[in-house]
């Protein structure tokens, strides 16, 4: 007995077998390897459903909020198996850019065949959560899908549709919300995020021709734009976030001031500059090469950018409330 313990303990520690961390490492580089595949962080740009739902007078029904929850689970699944397919597209593309070469796909940790698994998987949910909905919700998210993917075949290939179909696209978020709570909401909100979305998106563009020269080449892969087209960029993305200014403007003027919703809609005036600082902060960090390639991923990380969302919302609190 005592032999056969000694002999135990004297075994090498080679022949004890693997041990359990390994399984822990790998679960956790599985699921760091799906989340970047079908980039969870993008989902709250989804977050906009919900917008409609408070600005509607519906905050407090709860119907309404698990119609809007379910419909920000469906547009996230959507909105992933439409990346997954747009990697996979655009995969030797991707391989030749000096930051998408980094995704999943395109370095290689990812095979098409789980792209194409994952894709299936998230066209499966999103409608099955849609039609929980119901068959507008359903109608929406194929719009979307039909839209996005469109991009991703063709319309980015062509020089400012791409990023007015990318406005369109952070829009029908917005629309998407207005059908899933049922209410009605100022036209201005959708004419508003056409232009602001359109300063962003032009703001993307533009951050991605400012790096060409830092990296030697005078195109973007898969885009139509060159490094010459970098000043119309700024005069579009500038006039858009003009606009989009102008338009919360002549919202005040035009329909704020004349509904029952706003007990003390004087407080809204402060929303107009913080747009204004907010969209021209955007573009001075643009312009100076320090902005991320997509500006609403950089928006939701940035400390002041985020502050300003908090003073927005307290203005719509204070209009509403006081």
């Amino acid at each position: 007995m005592n032999d056969h313990i000694a002999g135990s303990a004297a075994r090498p520690a080679g022949k004890l077998g693997k041990p359990l961390a390994v399984f822990s490492w790998e679960l956790k580089r599985s699921f760091s390897l799906f989340r970047r595949s079908v980039r969870l962080h993008q989902w709250m740009k989804n977050a906009l459903i919900f917008v409609p739902l408070v600005l509607g007078g519906k905050a407090l029904d709860p119907t309404a909020w698990a119609n809007a929850a379910l419909g920000f689970l469906a547009f996230g699944a959507a909105a992933s198996t439409t990346y997954v397919i747009n990697d996979l597209w655009d995969l030797s593309d991707d391989q030749k850019h000096w930051s998408k070469r980094t995704r999943p796909l395109a370095a290689g940790a990812l095979s098409i065949r789980s792209a194409l698994l994952l894709a299936l998987a998230g066209l499966l949910i999103a409608f099955g959560l849609a039609v929980c909905i119901g068959t507008m919700a359903v109608g929406g998210l194929a719009i979307y899908i039909v839209l996005s993917l469109g991009y991703s075949f063709y319309f980015k290939r062509i020089p400012l549709l791409d990023v007015f179909v990318l406005a369109s696209l952070f829009t029908l978020r917005l629309g998407f919300g207005i059908v899933l709570v049922d209410v009605r909401t100022s036209p201005w909100l959708l004419v508003f995020s056409m232009f602001a979305f359109l300063s962003l998106s032009a703001a993307k563009r533009h951050t991605e021709v400012l790096r060409l020269t830092e990296h030697g080449v005078d195109r973007i892969p898969g885009r139509g734009y060159f490094v010459a087209d970098a000043p119309l960029l700024l005069g579009l993305g500038m006039a858009a976030s003009l606009g989009a200014v102008l338009i919360v403007v002549l919202y005040l003027i035009e329909d704020a001031f004349h509904r029952q919703f706003y007990s003390n809609p004087a407080f809204l005036w402060a929303i107009p500059p913080i747009f204004f600082f907010f969209l021209g902060r955007i573009w001075l960090l643009c312009q100076r090469g320090s902005l991320h390639d997509d500006p609403v991923a950089f928006a939701l990380r940035d400390p002041i950018s985020l502050a300003l969302g908090f003073l927005t919302g307290v203005a719509f609190i204070l209009g509403i409330l006081s």
